[in-house]
């Protein structure tokens, strides 16, 4: 093998290595692999450390772990250990016995990166080593556990030397137990570890957490950072199931840091005040509130208790009234129909799914009219949002629909076939419409195939094609009307579209193959990917023929949408094409050959799954893993 340089194997000739690793003899591997790891490329090292996951046995790995003189192969031992997860385990806790350190640390690493209940109590025998960095690691996979057993165990680290006392305030708050908030709250006026217990102590949350952190920040408020201090109060009060009761001096102090300079501190000091429950400040603190967030579709925690505020909100333009929305949604019936109905008709809503959310399983007739009014304010592309609502009220908006002088003739059919008309009545409506009207009403109506399936398509598209090939090609997708196949084929010959193509392949029309072909051999078409992936959807043996031959095409594009759009059909007779593409440089590529070969179970697409098993891209490996776990 030639070299590139001093430094080792040229990229290709690595991939090379790589390629042929699962073959070696076991000897053999190990050197390639101990090799590869020393690789300056992180794609070359990750996949080197995932081949030997699969390949290297126990006994090797543990020799890198003791490899005192080769930081590399050490750690190369323990990343490898790490990518075999849970099978890892039984070796892991027989090594916390070693008379190594190092080897016991690695061991420590091992199990926290694992996280398998199992090795609480392994752990906590290694609290004690005589090793000081075993233990604070041990301390620290602790806590990452989340077994509050093991509390009692990490109290008396909170009175040991720096090293160790950090990783116990850590490992307490990780474990979230109530029984660690007096003995950490001890900690809080300790300038060296305070504010990692009033960090630890919001992890836990709960009252007791609660009046810990209040009564600190009451007393040395002046001293203490505002914004960092309240924030962790505002989490721990978002956080608590109800109200907690008042804290003598908290809401005044908080009420003047409403009007901090500092935006940030104003925030904190609103949330804290607005979770503790209803007080006078409320309508400054959501002032603050609403000025600093965006997210409409998101309640803020300090809101999610306050039903009380439903209709107050509702009252307010743009951000608070989909907050509005979004408290009546997780409290039902707490919000009065009159003030609902008003924020309805208010329109100009920041985002339509708290609106939904909220009026879902509400049925008060006051509602019907300002849902209508809702509906009709959007454009058409989204009105179909609210069907399911539109049909809920039906029995109130049915009159509603028939006394408005305001609609339109579409919008009436329209509304009429929501609410139930019979199909043949709306059938009859739309045909007396304009044409472009008609249309309209008929693409708001696409996937009702009682209604569209009465329709002339075949009228229309042999005296108006222009106008209604496409409408007819959606209706075809989203209804499912496998009677219009002929007529959209022709359609298909002649003057092809997106809609036509998508129709195609959503119908699964094998008949459509050969135009498919014709329209796919074009170079220069836009349409190209669109009839890629519906061949894929077709499948058959010539659409996979097809789809077989462009992946092999030197655009990159039209390879890689191929290669999916096979493995969407792929039978059997497809594996050993992927197979031969498990070292495709695109890893989309290679995650399609790892969904084939998933499918077909058989030695050699085991084999093929356990290399990109060792993939450098982690969809890749996990994909493989999983097929070949199951």
């Amino acid at each position: 093998m030639s070299e590139a340089s001093a430094g080792g194997p040229t990229w290709k000739e690595c991939m090379e290595l790589l390629d042929r690793l699962p073959g070696l003899a076991l000897e053999r591997r190990a050197e390639v692999i101990e090799q590869l790891v020393r690789n300056p490329s992180p794609g070359i090292r990750e996949r080197a450390l995932r081949v030997g996951a699969a390949v290297l046995p126990d006994e090797r790995l543990v020799d890198y772990l003791r490899s005192e003189s080769d930081a590399v192969l050490r750690n190369a031992g323990l990343e490898i250990l790490k990518d075999r997860g849970s099978r890892s385990f039984a070796l892991a806790v027989g090594l916390l016995k070693d008379g190594d350190p190092d080897v016991v640390l690695q061991a420590v690493m091992l199990l926290d990166h694992i996280k398998n209940p199992r090795a609480v109590e392994p752990l906590r025998a290694a609290l004690h080593h005589r090793d000081q960095n075993v233990a604070q690691a041990a301390i620290v996979a602790v806590g990452h556990l989340g077994d509050a057993r093991a509390v009692p165990d990490l109290l008396p680290f909170l009175d040991a030397e720096p090293w160790l006392q950090l990783a116990a305030i850590q490992a307490l708050g990780d474990l979230r137990s109530a029984d660690a908030v007096e003995p950490l709250a001890a900690l809080l006026t300790d300038l060296t570890v305070g504010s990692l217990a009033a960090e630890a102590l919001a992890q836990i949350g709960g009252d007791r957490a609660f009046r810990a952190l209040a009564g600190h920040w009451l007393r040395f408020h002046e001293e203490l950072d505002p914004e960092t201090s309240l924030g962790l109060l505002a989490h721990v009060l978002e956080g608590l199931p109800r109200f907690p009761e008042q804290v003598e001096g908290l809401r005044p102090r908080l009420g003047e840091r409403l009007r901090d300079p500092f935006r940030g501190v104003r925030v904190c000091a609103a949330r804290c005040l607005l979770a503790m429950g209803p007080g006078p400040e409320d309508g400054e603190a959501l002032h603050i509130l609403g000025a600093e967030r965006e997210e409409a579709e998101v309640l803020p925690g300090c809101l999610t208790r306050r039903e009380d505020l439903v209709d107050h909100l509702l009252e307010k333009p743009g951000l608070l009234r989909s907050w509005g929305f979004l408290l009546l949604a997780r409290h039902p019936g707490s919000g009065s129909p009159p003030a609902v109905a008003a924020a309805l008709r208010a329109g100009e809503h920041a985002a339509l799914e708290p609106v939904l959310g909220a009026i879902a399983r509400m049925r008060d007739p006051e509602l019907a009219e300002p849902i209508l009014d809702l509906y009709l304010s959007l454009p058409g592309e989204d009105r179909s949002a609210l069907a399911p609502l539109l049909e809920a009220h039906r029995s109130q908006l049915a009159g509603a629909v028939a006394n408005r002088r305001d609609l339109g003739e579409r919008d009436r059919l329209v509304l009429r076939a929501t609410l139930g008309a019979r199909a043949e009545e709306v059938c009859a409506e739309i045909l007396d419409l304009e044409s472009e009207e008609r249309i309209e009403a008929i693409n708001q109506l696409a996937d009702r195939s009682a209604i569209v399936g009465l329709l002339p398509w075949r009228e229309w598209l042999e005296s108006e094609p222009d106008r209604y090939a496409d409408v007819a090609g959606r209706v075809a997708s989203l209804a499912g009307l496998r009677e219009l196949q002929p007529l959209l084929r022709e359609r298909l010959r002649v003057a092809p579209s997106a809609e036509i193509v998508r129709a195609a392949g959503e119908l699964g029309d094998r008949e459509a193959v050969p135009l498919l072909l014709e329209l796919v051999a074009r170079e220069q078409t836009v349409l190209r990917p669109l009839v890629i992936e519906s061949l894929g959807k077709i499948g058959g043996p010539d659409a996979r023929r097809a789809l077989r031959r462009l992946a092999e095409s030197p655009d990159q594009r039209v390879g890689r949408i191929s290669y999916k759009a096979l493995a969407a059909c792929a039978t059997e007779e497809d594996d050993a094409f992927f197979r031969e593409a498990i070292s495709h440089p695109d890893w989309y590529v290679r995650l399609a050959c790892a969904e084939v070969l998933g499918r077909f179970v058989r030695p050699e697409n085991i084999a093929g799954l356990s290399q990109l098993a060792a993939d450098p891209v982690p969809i890749v490996s996990r994909r493989a893993l999983s097929s070949l776990e199951s």
